[in-house]
């Protein structure tokens, strides 16, 4: 971002609207972020809604590869039914707070770091060219890293998932991850 760019942004716009009306407004406050931090909370807005998404599935298959007890010979549509009549709807959703809290960083650091690592890569080893190896090299460093951030997350939200309504509960979130 040069200089030109950073004025440009920070410049109100006026609008005009076909009945003649106008309104001024000025450019929102991600409009003058760098990069990298719009790309961490792209990454992070991105993981959050597609982990929210898919959470009745997921915890539909935590739940049949458990074997959890009522679960184990019931198909996925039949887990379901049985989730929503056992715990409502938010039993589809529990340990979803856990997962998108591990989603969100992980997702925000992998989209973020995997540039960063692309042009330290280009720009240390340009003998290897920028194709598919660059490519590899840079996505496999941007998961690890982001791994190695989230994992006692991913942990926390596992435990959760795997509880069900009516048995022994032993497991009350991160907070218990973190207390021992």
């Amino acid at each position: 971002m040069g200089s030109s760019q950073g004025s440009t942004l920070s410049t109100n716009i006026s609008a005009g609207f076909v009945d003649g009306s106008s309104t001024r407004r000025g450019v929102s406050y991600v409009d003058s972020l760098p990069v990298y931090v719009k790309e961490l909370i792209a990454g992070g807005a991105a993981g959050a809604f597609a982990k929210t998404a898919v959470a009745p599935l997921e915890r539909t298959k935590i739940l049949l590869q458990k074997r959890t007890e009522g679960f184990q010979s019931l198909g996925v549509c039949q887990s379901l039914k049985r989730l929503l009549k056992q715990e409502g709807i938010r039993g589809f959703y529990k340990g979803n707070g856990a997962s998108v809290l591990r989603i969100v960083p992980y997702a925000a650091l992998h989209f973020m770091t995997y540039e960063q690592y692309r042009v330290w890569i280009v720009n240390n080893y340009s003998a290897l060219g920028s194709g598919p190896v660059i490519d590899l090299l840079a996505g496999s460093l941007a998961g690890g890293t982001a791994v190695l951030c989230t994992y006692p997350l991913d942990l926390a939200r596992t435990k959760l998932a795997y509880q069900v309504s009516g048995l022994l509960k032993y497991y009350w979130g991160v907070y218990s991850y973190w207390s021992g």
